[in-house]
């Protein structure tokens, strides 16, 4: 029998914004224990809002009766810790090995690293910056969020395993609506941190507002010219997670394993440009994600490649769709703190190519995509969305916002022959960006 307790903590600091004006603070602070029990082939899993004590594990213990089949092993003789949050404040480099990204230090511009407990120099900085842009934007008006949150996950058991990680986010969510305009919201200016720095954050901001209240007209693709009616190639500028959906769904090894993948039959096979690679990241660069999962498996290098070079590799999955189906545990369990961990989708990345977002468009006009409004992959991987707002990117930056329009592509072009690269860089919103050659019409 082996004993196990899984913690993990959420303290945040939740700024609601109206009109430009702080209108609320809410303070979070949140633990969430699991205690389970590991026993001839079951698992008994008991969980609880606050810190995990005896009695939890006891009625863990009792629920092994409920014969809930678990016939993987526990996690032995794993020892490691990560503080990426003490780290941050502290001015460290988390991201240190990759030369294009932002580190804390360099985005830390104050003395005062603001904390859940001690979060005045926070909201003063987010009340200074929002009177900024009030005063420079009177035209505008900006709603929404702004979090500072602060995560630990612990797994330790009986087995020798104690692993912890804890990490901070700075997340700016603002939505941006001219007075003028009948819409609910216009834009969204977003960036996720763990630093605060005032004057990155401005310097951004300006660059989108500029673009926003400077309208353009949709470049012409020149090369790329494309002679379907439906449309013209152009290099397009968005968030992986826009694009990375049907991947993830695609490649869960519970949808392999039961033959309704996509990609089913084709493992092995090179599918995407050779540039193209798709990995479970559980690095420094991938914000507030573990460097282990709910069972506290973990990845070699703290990446698990799914897709590279272009090859399909395998699907992801956790330690009991691993050993139903024979597949590779990917480190990708998650799930309901009280209850039996099950494979997610959580923690995907595209590895950057290693160029910046300037080197990648080159001397071309690209669109920077801001707000999609509700595009979806079908089921013969076809993608459209209607984009709401776009901006010219060009020279290195934003120069204008571009009329509605549309964008379309096939998965297998999407990162197959049309797909330039990943980013180095966290450009805009403190994320890498992916730019593919799209259809936009």
């Amino acid at each position: 029998m082996i004993k196990e307790q899984y913690i993990l903590k959420n303290k945040e600091i939740n700024l609601s914004i109206s009109g430009g004006e702080i209108s609320s603070v809410i303070k979070k602070d949140i633990t969430q224990s699991a205690c389970r029990v590991y026993d001839q082939g079951f698992i008994g899993v008991a969980g609880k809002l606050g810190e995990a004590d005896p009695e939890l594990m006891e009625q863990a213990a009792e629920n092994l009766k409920l014969q809930i089949p678990y016939e993987a092993q526990a996690t032995e003789g794993k020892v490691r810790r990560e503080d990426w949050a003490a780290q941050a404040m502290d001015g460290e480099s988390p991201a240190a090995e990759n030369p294009g990204a932002q580190t804390p230090a360099a985005q830390n511009s104050s003395t005062e690293s603001p904390t859940v407990e001690n979060p005045q120099s926070f909201l003063r900085e987010v009340q200074e910056v929002l009177e900024i842009l009030k005063k420079e934007y009177p035209q505008l008006i900006f709603g929404n969020k702004v979090r500072l949150s602060q995560l630990s996950r612990h797994l330790c058991n009986d087995a020798g395993t104690d692993l912890f990680s804890s990490d901070r986010l700075i997340s700016w969510e603002l939505l941006i609506k001219h007075t003028q305009s009948v819409n609910v919201f216009d834009d969204f200016l977003a960036c996720a941190v763990r630093s605060l720095n005032r004057q990155a954050f401005l310097k951004e901001a300006r660059e989108h507002l500029d673009a926003f209240l400077n309208p353009v007209s949709l470049p012409d693709p020149g090369p790329l010219q494309d002679a379907s009616p439906e449309g013209r190639l152009l290099p397009v500028i968005l968030s992986p997670m826009a694009l990375g959906g049907f991947l993830t769904e695609n490649l869960d090894a519970l949808s392999f394993g039961h033959g309704t993948s996509f990609f089913n039959g084709k493992l092995g096979q090179k599918l995407f440009n050779e540039k193209f690679s798709f990995c479970v990241d559980r690095s420094s660069k991938a914000l507030c994600t573990a460097f282990f999962d709910a069972e506290g498996s973990t990845c070699e290098n703290d990446r698990n490649y799914l897709i590279k070079d272009g090859v399909l590799l395998k699907p992801f999955a956790d330690k009991k769709l691993a050993k139903e189906f024979g597949y590779e545990n990917t480190a990708t369990a998650g799930g309901a703190y009280d209850s039996v961990p099950s494979n997610t989708d959580t923690c995907f990345s595209v590895e950057s190519s290693g160029q910046t977002l300037r080197e990648l468009i080159g001397e071309r006009d690209g669109i920077y995509i801001s707000v999609m409004s509700g595009g979806d992959f079908t089921s013969e991987g076809n993608f459209a969305s209607p984009v709401q707002t776009a901006f010219l990117y060009r020279g290195g930056k934003l120069v204008g916002r571009l009329p509605e329009f549309h964008i379309s592509g096939n998965i297998y072009d999407i990162f197959g022959a049309n797909f330039v690269g990943a980013s180095c860089d966290r450009a805009y919103e403190g994320e890498f960006k992916l730019v593919v050659n799209m259809k936009v019409g």
